[in-house]
């Protein structure tokens, strides 16, 4: 490993995040879901990936997606620890194995960095698209379960109604008076 010395100019492998809007990676920006049930029944649900805490689905999700680039800073400071030399430049702490003498190095080493940060980022957004499956199948169970009770609620006071239609034929069209 090469050392530097003050005022040098060396070539910072630098690897950030920024913010981009992409489609979600459920629904594809369908607002929508169809979720196949056991029997064969298709049930329609409302994406609940992008509509994660929020009223009704986006479409779209926000995501921090790692850019690298190499920056060209200026070693301000050298400390030495040990076996170790640690530099700083312009507000950067530079990692020995982050900094180099040309930019085509440093462009190298960000690619080597983005490359397994991408990596990591994927397998959590895979993880994430099969655990809010389960998410699905869950609310269309609970629907399904409220809907069938609805019916059974609606089967219920329709037949009291009738009944009391029959009443009210048989009192000779009276309605019951207080």
């Amino acid at each position: 490993m090469k050392n530097y010395a003050l005022d040098d100019v060396v070539w910072l492998a630098k690897c950030g995040t920024q913010q981009v809007v992409k489609p979600c990676l459920v629904c594809h920006g369908k607002l929508q879901v169809t979720l196949v049930l056991g029997n064969g029944d298709e049930v329609i649900l409302p994406c609940d990936y992008c509509g994660r805490g929020y009223e009704y689905p986006s479409g779209i999700i926000s995501e921090y997606e790692y850019v690298a680039a190499p920056i060209q800073v200026t070693i301000t400071g050298i400390e030495i620890r040990r076996d170790k030399t640690e530099y700083s430049g312009e507000g950067y702490h530079l990692d020995s194995d982050k900094i180099f003498d040309t930019k085509e190095e440093a462009l190298a080493k960000c690619q080597l960095i983005a490359n397994e940060l991408e990596k990591d980022q994927s397998q959590r957004s895979e993880y994430l698209k099969h655990d809010t499956k389960k998410t699905f199948s869950w609310n269309a169970g609970y629907h399904l379960r409220a809907a069938k009770k609805c019916r059974k609620d609606a089967e219920y006071h329709e037949s009291k109604a009738i009944l009391c239609k029959e009443r009210i034929k048989k009192d000779g069209g009276e309605y019951d008076k207080p």
